[in-house]
């Protein structure tokens, strides 16, 4: 997989993250134009003799995507999340003479 085409993913995922954190899934028009310039400059190094410093940058943008808030891992672990049913509160036991515990009564004793 050549730079190019891990930046291309990165974009994507980073789109996903939005997406699947309930925010615009495109960012502003600023930031397209960010992300086109980004991907000219990994396509334009992605040949040669810096081939791997191009890949070496699409891994670390790659990363940060995968790392950031908004990560569409995160954003998968959060959507798989399964609340808890909601439980009635615990009942006192009822104040009886012979129940000591429920704080009725005198507690028996042998003497």
């Amino acid at each position: 997989m050549n730079a190019t085409e891990l930046m291309a993913l990165a974009f994507l995922l980073a789109i996903i993250g939005r997406w699947e954190h309930g925010q615009k899934a495109m960012p502003g028009g600023k930031a397209i134009v960010e992300v086109i310039f980004a991907l000219l400059v990994i396509a334009f190094l992605d040949q040669g003799r810096t081939q791997p410093l191009a890949r070496g940058f699409a891994y670390i943008f790659l990363a940060a995507v995968l790392l950031g808030s908004n990560s569409p891992i995160t954003g998968l672990a959060k959507a798989n999340v399964v609340p808890a049913p909601a439980t009635a509160p615990a009942s006192k036991a009822p104040s009886t003479p012979n129940n000591p515990r429920a704080g009725g009564g005198r507690a028996l004793s042998n003497s």
